[in-house]
Order: C-alpha cells, then structure tokens, then sequence
C-alpha cells in the first residue's frame, strides 16, 4: 500500500479527494485487471478510451482513478480520488517506477529504423557465451534462461515494463537489452527505467502515419539520448548518415560519452568485410589499432550491428580477445536474412527477411545481390501492411524495381485495409510482376518458379507466426510454408 500523496507527481492535481481512500494498493490500465484499492488510469488511445472502462474498474473497487486534464468528458465520481495529469503517460511511467521500483544494473535500450533486434541477440549471445546473467525485451517478447513471455508491443507499455524489470531484477538479472521503439519514447514508456547504454542504429522512412514527417521522427529518436538516458550513460551510434551525426552533436551538447561506429571515419571503423567460405573475415580500426575476426554473418550492415553489440560488451570491460572469440559462430536471428535449409535436391537459396521499410528492404536486395551468380535470377517476395504508413508503398515497389529480377506482389498483414488495393498500388510501379493474393500460394509459387542458382528473398513478415487479416491474427509462417514446398520438392 502507498500514500496517495507518494504517487503524485509535478503533472497531477486532486480534483476530487477522498479522505478514507488514500492508500492506494496498486496501479493498472487494464479495468479487467483492477482489484480493491487500486489506481486505475483511463488514457485515450487511438481505438479506445480508457474512461468507457471505469465504470468496471469502479465496481471493483478501486480507490482512485487518473485522467488526461484536458479530457473535455464530465466524471460524475464521488466515493474514489479523481486525479488529472497535463501529461498523462509521463506521469503513468513515474508512478509505475514507485509500484516497481527494483531494476538490473545494466540497461541497454536499442532504437533506429533498423537493426533494433539483431543487437538485442548479438549482445545476449555474447552475453551467454560468456556466462552474463541476462534477458531482453523486444520484438520476441520477454526473453531469460530460456524462457519467452510473448508481449502485443516491441516495448511494453510502462505498468507491464516496470512489473516485469522488477521481476527480472529478482531474478539476480543485472543485464537487460530491450528494444526502444520510436512510438514507446514517444509515448513516454521508457521515462523511468535508467538507462545506462543508449544505441542509435539509423533513421529511415518508416511510421509516417504516427510520427507524420521525418524531422518528428528524429526528435523521438533524439529523445532517448538527451531525456531519458542517464547523465551518466553512454551512447553509441552509428554516424554513417546524417542522423547518427546529429545523434553524435547532440550527445556532445549534453556532455554524454559518446562512442562511434560504422563504414565512415569515426571511433569503431569498419575497414572491410571479406566474404571466405561460409565466414565473413572483418577488419575493425580503433584507436589506431586495427583488429581482425571471423564471423558467419556475410551481410555488411548485420556486421555493423554486431559491432555495435562488441562495442558494449567492451565498455562493460569484456577483454576484446573474449569477444572476438565469441563472435566465429554467432548467427543473424530467426526471421532476419535467415537462410532457410533446403532439403530438396536443388539445394536452392531461400532467404526469410522482416524488412517492411523502403531501407531494409534495399539493403537486403543489395546484400543477396552480392552473392548472385551470373545467369541467375534474384527473386523478391513481398507485399505491405496494412493500417500503416500508406507513402512508404511506392518507394518499396521503386526498391523491388531497381534490384530484384523477378517480383511477387502479395498480402503481408492487410488488416483492415482492401488487400487487393494495397497489391494495386504495389503493382502500378512494378508492372511486371506476379500478383497472387494468398501469401501461401504465392510462396509455392515462386519457389516452384526457381532455378537451381537462383535466390529468393521473402520479404515482409520475417519470424512471424500470425498474418492479420481484418481483425483477426490466423496462424501463418513464412518459414513453415517454404519448408513444407521444399518437402514437396524433395519429393
């Protein structure tokens, strides 16, 4: 139980106060969830109201309930406290830190367009080898000692995030990398963690029906660096383009360490990538020391991702010998340029891809593209989702144009919108390409399609398992679908 008076921050105000309900046993934004006693927050979303769902909260005896102060909705409440805030998620973030205040020592918060979830795993693999208690938060869900809580969102909204740090800190857990979603930093989900260790990896088009132009999208971003991370902390960032740059300046400003790293001059350079056999030979300059690794990852922007884990590992005083070490058998993660077994006799090259951005979808192109033997064709896979950032459509079928030889246009995750219009829009820039709706069927297709040295790239929903069509999530794997055509095949 706490004080009402404890949970009260600059932000909120007591519009209606109840002497004989000030201990407050808890806080909830789920009214199915709400027990005796508790804080129930009402927050306005995009789809749904918080307030339609008092009234349930109320019958289950909560002590107090906090709103938005510029809710233009009469409250007629009389038995619980009324609590307004002039920032409502801010204040949901500081309050759950006083319900959940225990946290693992080291906390790493990946953001970018890109790379978020690839150096969650090359950090927790570097972490595991070398025998560091750890666990993630992401696009996988909650993940330690071999367990996975799946979770709706890459970052948890603040009460499930602070319950769940706080568990993990129970569990002698002192290493936590999550993902920092552009949407949970501006939503203000991350205020009251401490962060020690902020990475920026990139700033593409992607969003644009949340954030609405590329200059609101970096300040989100920029958030991360100069609000939430610790004065303490440490950033590392990619300065390749434009965005790391201005991450980097901003940085400075505000007196936080910086650490860079990527192709151009800065503090971690990537020399060259030499592909040999089945391994990657890698030339990394620091300090004026040039340093040499092996690894398995043959794609040049998943090794500057798995620089940027290094990079961490070494500032927690990992020697760089352990790690370079570590690094000759690490692999990309299910669903992220994932090179899928071919059981068949063709032994053909298929590739499983999340890239659902113009960017991430040109940098695997250019990537396969690399490996292409002369004579074959590289064939692309994809669709676009729906309910989501309608512009970026054109620029992904411009993508599909200029580097793959052959395309199938077909569903990802249409939601609500018209399928059909979503392939439309696709197939107006790529007119020559094969337009099969049923993602199943257009998958049989063009590995059916195949020669023995071509390559196909799936590209879109990576380790999915779920498609969402209308308002319903239906079982589906681009990976299962692809290893039951290669049976057929072999057969």
């Amino acid at each position: 139980m706490l004080h009402l008076t404890k949970i009260i921050d600059n932000k909120i105000s007591i519009e209606n106060f109840v002497k004989n309900k000030v201990n407050i046993s808890g806080v909830t934004n789920n009214s199915r969830l709400a027990k005796k006693g508790m804080l129930f927050v009402a927050i306005r979303g995009n789809k749904n109201d918080g307030l339609n769902y008092l009234g349930e909260a109320i019958k289950k005896g909560i002590s107090a309930v906090l709103v938005s102060s510029d809710i233009k909705r009469k409250i007629d409440i009389e038995n619980i406290n009324l609590l307004k805030s002039t920032n409502i998620r801010l204040s949901v973030s500081r309050i759950a830190k006083v319900f959940y205040p225990k946290q693992p020592k080291n906390i790493v918060a990946v953001t970018g367009t890109n790379g978020k979830t690839s150096i969650l795993h090359y950090l927790k693999y570097i972490w595991k080898k070398n025998n560091y208690k750890y666990s993630s938060i992401g696009t996988y869900g909650i993940q330690y000692d071999n367990i996975t809580k799946e979770t709706n969102l890459t970052t948890p909204d603040p009460i499930i995030l602070h319950k769940e740090i706080q568990s993990l800190k129970n569990k002698k857990i002192d290493n936590l990398v999550m993902e920092a979603s552009s949407h949970a930093i501006h939503q203000h989900r991350l205020d009251s963690i401490k962060i020690n260790c902020a990475i920026f990896t990139n700033l593409t088009r992607d969003h644009m029906d949340y954030h609405i132009n590329m200059e609101n999208y970096f300040q989100c971003k920029k958030r991360l660096f100069t609000e939430i991370l610790e004065k303490k902390g440490l950033a590392i960032v990619n300065t390749d383009k434009k965005y790391g740059k201005l991450i980097k300046q901003a940085c400075i400003k505000k007196n936080i360490k910086c650490v860079t790293y990527g192709y151009s001059e800065c503090d971690w350079k990537l020399l060259e990538v030499k592909r040999k056999n089945n391994f990657s030979e890698v030339k990394v300059k620091n300090k004026d020391k040039i340093y040499q690794f092996s690894c398995r990852l043959f794609s040049s922007y998943q090794i500057e991702n798995l620089i940027a884990a290094l990079i961490v590992a070494k500032e927690q005083g990992m020697p760089l010998k352990k790690i370079f070490n570590t690094l000759i058998k690490i692999k990309n993660p299910e669903g992220r340029l994932d090179k899928i077994n071919d059981v068949s006799r063709k032994k053909l090259s298929i590739f499983i891809d999340y890239a659902h951005s113009p960017n991430s979808l040109e940098n695997s192109l250019k990537e396969l593209k690399k490996i292409k033997r002369e004579g074959s064709s590289l064939i692309l896979l994809f669709g676009c989702g729906g309910d989501r950032d309608q512009g970026k459509r054109i620029h992904m079928a411009k993508v599909a144009n200029a580097f793959a030889d052959v395309i199938y246009i077909t569903d990802d995750n249409p939601r609500t919108e018209n399928p059909s219009h979503i392939r439309k829009q696709l197939s107006q820039i790529c007119k020559k390409s094969i337009n099969i709706g049923n993602r199943r069927k257009a998958i049989n297709a063009a590995i059916k399609s195949m020669k023995k040295e071509d390559i196909l790239l799936i590209a879109g929903k990576g380790h999915e398992k779920f498609q969402e069509i209308g308002n319903r999530k239906i079982p589906f794997s681009d990976k299962t679908v692809v290893k039951e055509a290669l049976i057929r095949k072999r057969v």
